[in-house]
């Protein structure tokens, strides 16, 4: 408490019940004062500590909150690690189990490509021995046959497929088909052109046809063309005699046999209605081989021919007959 005021002396003369009951009024008021001054800090203390506590009760929430966003982020970041780990896993395992598949793959195709090919070179050896094994029986029926039967060694070549067989074989067995050939074709030949002289021209027909079928060299081809020809127009087949004969004209000009070819050929065409072709080589008999013996029936050929291309010409001379088998040296 405050020490009691000082007093002052006046020039005024007071009692002393008046002023000491001014002094207690002084004091009464200061006491007052000191008591409203210290409940006002009694107050202000009061909201100090309230606004600590409201401060103390914030900080404490915000603290929980943090707690619990820290315990969230916690949880979410060891969710997060376990996926990134899980997925790590997967794509790891996923990648190896892809190269290994691809792995299997590759070895799987390896495995189906070199049995491919081993099955091929075993197809292709089977292949091969069974065309040397069929080569073979080709050469023995060229080779041990008798007479004509092996032709029939010839036909078995053409069926075989050669190539599976190695150039030496194929060599050899055209080397023994090409001599055949020859001797076959020579003894047909000879046999075709006896029957010509004896005029049996079937019998002509089937040799000359089997001796032209063995691709006979030019000069005997020509040959057997004309005897062919001729015997398919004697035997009345002029659609056949046509390119034979026609052959053997245009192929051989020096024979002596050429003008009764002529002859022959001029009547096939007349025969198959190829009237213009008919009078055409007529025509070039006539004028190339004056002093052939054929000659009045190159004529008669043509009056024939001029009559059948001009059917309403008056006084057309008759047909000419048609032409005899010729003595034709051999």
């Amino acid at each position: 408490m405050r020490e009691p005021a000082e007093l002052v002396s006046t020039p005024r003369k007071m009692s002393m019940p008046e002023q000491s009951k001014t002094d207690v009024e002084k004091e009464l008021q200061d006491l007052r004062r000191e008591i409203v001054e210290a409940r006002n800090l009694v107050i202000k203390s009061d909201n100090l500590l309230k606004n600590l506590h409201a401060e103390v009760k914030t900080v404490g929430k915000r603290h929980e909150d943090f707690q619990k966003r820290q315990w969230i982020s916690s949880a979410v970041a060891y969710v997060l690690f376990a996926v990134i780990a899980v997925g790590a896993a997967l794509m790891i395992t996923s990648a190896r189990s892809s190269s290994a598949t691809n792995e299997r793959e590759r070895l799987e195709k390896m495995v189906a490509d070199l049995t491919g090919q081993l099955e091929k070179q075993r197809a292709d050896t089977a292949a091969h021995q069974t065309a040397q094994r069929s080569a073979s029986e080709v050469y023995k029926m060229m080779t041990n046959l008798p007479g004509d039967e092996r032709l029939k060694g010839i036909d078995a070549l053409v069926k075989l497929d050669t190539s599976r067989l190695s150039s030496l074989e194929r060599q050899a067995l055209n080397d023994r088909a090409s001599v055949l050939r020859r001797e076959t074709g020579d003894a047909a030949f000879e046999r075709g052109k006896i029957a010509f002289r004896k005029n049996e021209m079937q019998s002509v027909i089937s040799e000359m046809e089997r001796f032209l079928a063995m691709n006979p060299p030019q000069e005997q081809a020509l040959d057997a063309s004309f005897f062919l020809g001729t015997a398919y127009n004697q035997t009345r087949q002029h659609d056949k005699a046509v390119p034979l004969l026609a052959r053997f004209v245009e192929g051989d000009k020096a024979s002596k046999t050429r003008d009764y070819a002529m002859l022959l050929l001029a009547q096939s065409y007349q025969e198959v209605g190829q009237h213009e072709k008919a009078l055409e080589t007529a025509r070039d008999a006539a004028g190339t081989y004056l002093n052939s013996q054929y000659q009045p029936q190159f004529r008669g050929r043509i009056a024939t021919v001029k009559r059948l291309m001009n059917p309403e010409a008056a006084g057309a001379p008759a047909g000419a007959p048609a032409a005899a088998p010729a003595q034709v040296a051999t």
